[in-house]
């Protein structure tokens, strides 16, 4: 295998792009990077095109890296454009796609099939509707209104925008239809709160044999993350009608899901009736014990594990720092020190809290040190 000093120098294109896609890391990505630009085998399209591709999948919200290398390419292409405005659109500058696709039109380069789902995502993050209207323009004068991940993408769009209406007769008019496009629309009644539309249109998603477990996961995990209780009952009872099968998967999100919308009680009879558990069940509970404001419940639980792993320990951690129990948060700490367990993120964000709430300085520094 050539070095990368004796790749760059090869100036053979395929021995050059192979290289750019075994990069792991950033760190190996700028040398080669920077032997192109010594050697001028930069300029290749195609090189140029692997380059940007390698820094988008390796750096979180494309990274600054990557949007300056983009706009250092005179002459970008489709190809580049969509690498470019699909990873700032999955990172955390959606603002950054949609001035991606407007440098985009103004050169006079035409968005794709591919193009289209994720500049609709964007604007969907950035709450940009006026931009989302006039990217479906684009999309019917296109002629991309019938693919499924373009349409998938204006029914969510404007599911999120609370359009449902429009969100409503867009899937109507699709030809064809996937999962994701039944959850983006049952999910937009489910955040509206229309549960009676939200229902009928789940009935109809089963008929059509659409719902799967997976599928059924994932509207009990929207339920959790919009504190949404009716809609999630709405789910468990149409598992209950159709007799879905409860496995580890499901009974843990019906768990976290009645845990996260104040139904204690139902928490734990979906945790008593599943005939397996794992470490995900016992922490799910001890959460909705947790808000509940059950501190003393939530510490029983906990003493009751079977096994304990990092987020078992955070969440109760927290639970001491929420409930302003701050000694006995750190005194926990110091027990899961004690174990060999490192801490991570969150649990330093938990304990230097609790610091800051009863002014330990010392322990505080401790933990930052």
């Amino acid at each position: 295998m050539l070095t990368p000093a004796a790749a760059v120098a090869s100036r053979h294109i395929p021995s050059l792009l192979n290289l750019l896609s075994q990069c792991r890391s950033i760190q190996n990505l700028n040398q080669v990077h920077a032997h192109l630009l010594v050697d001028g085998s930069f300029s290749a399209a195609a090189v140029a095109s692997q380059l940007l591709a390698s820094y988008c999948a390796l750096s979180a919200a494309a990274g600054h890296g990557a949007l300056r290398l983009f706009d250092g390419i005179p002459d970008p292409d489709r190809f580049m454009y969509n690498t470019v405005i699909r990873a700032c659109c999955n990172g955390s500058c959606p603002q950054e796609a949609l001035r991606l696709h407007r440098g985009m039109l103004e050169r006079g380069i035409l968005p794709n099939e591919f193009t289209l789902p994720f500049v609709l995502k964007a604007c969907t993050r950035a709450r940009a509707w006026g931009q989302a209207r006039a990217a479906h323009g684009v999309v019917v004068n296109l002629g991309f209104a019938g693919q499924v991940f373009v349409g998938n993408a204006l029914v969510h769009s404007y599911a999120s925008a609370g359009s449902l209406a429009d969100s409503r007769r867009f899937f109507d008019e699709m030809v064809e239809r996937n999962v994701v496009s039944w959850n983006s629309m049952i999910g937009g009644y489910a955040q509206e709160g229309d549960t009676r539309e939200a229902r009928a249109l789940f009935g109809e998603m089963r008929r059509q044999g659409f719902v799967e477990d997976f599928t059924l996961v994932n509207l009990l995990l929207a339920s959790s993350q919009e504190g949404n209780l009716e809609f999630g009952r709405l789910v468990h009872c149409q598992m209950l009608v159709s007799g879905s099968r409860v496995d580890l998967i499901l009974g843990n999100a019906l768990v976290d899901m009645y845990g996260k919308c104040g139904d204690l009680l139902m928490a734990l009879r979906c945790f008593e009736m599943m005939p397996l558990k794992n470490v995900v069940s016992w922490t799910s509970m001890l959460c909705a014990w947790a808000k509940h404001g059950s501190v003393d419940a939530a510490r029983d639980w906990f003493d009751q594990m079977p096994e304990r792993k990092i987020v078992s320990w955070n969440a109760m951690i927290s639970c001491y720092v929420q409930c302003g129990q701050c000694r006995e948060a750190l005194d926990l700490y110091n027990s899961m020190q004690s174990q060999g367990l490192a801490p991570d993120e969150v649990t330093l964000v938990a304990v230097l809290s609790a610091c800051g709430q009863i002014g330990d300085l010392t322990f505080g520094k401790m933990v930052h040190l």
